[in-house]
């Protein structure tokens, strides 16, 4: 995966019949019963002249499929679009902002020294 990819952290499950809307960030979490789906077939295979064997087309999987919980019709999980996972990385970062503060504020109320925090193997950065 490139760097500059954004990891899709947050999915976006919605059911049309009966619009239920979800937003799933770990499937271990919820309760939502997958529904099997095969790999849909690339294609017939073709000859290859210049090795002289059989080449099988690569089959396609299919997005994945949940149980509504509120309708039992099956929705299809969707990748949350970038414009809301940019809002909720924003949310993320301020969250964890807000952690380190509170971590820097108990470490000073009990006097406990800074923890040094290894990165990589030439990185080294200090907390506090």
């Amino acid at each position: 995966m490139p760097k500059n990819q954004q990891k899709v952290k947050r999915w976006f499950l919605f059911c049309e019949p009966c619009s239920n809307k979800q937003i799933i960030e770990r499937f271990e979490e919820t309760d939502l019963l997958e529904v099997p789906r095969a790999k849909v077939p690339g294609g017939s295979p073709r000859y290859d002249g210049v090795k002289k064997k059989t080449v099988l087309s690569s089959s396609t999987s299919q997005p994945r499929m949940f149980k509504c919980p509120s309708c039992g019709r099956g929705c299809v999980c969707k990748s949350l679009p970038d414009v809301y996972a940019d809002a909720y990385g924003g949310i993320d970062e301020k969250t964890r902002i807000e952690k380190i503060a509170e971590e820097k504020r108990k470490r000073i109320e009990d006097g406990i020294p800074l923890q040094r925090q290894e990165f990589g193997e030439d990185e080294t950065e200090f907390t506090g």
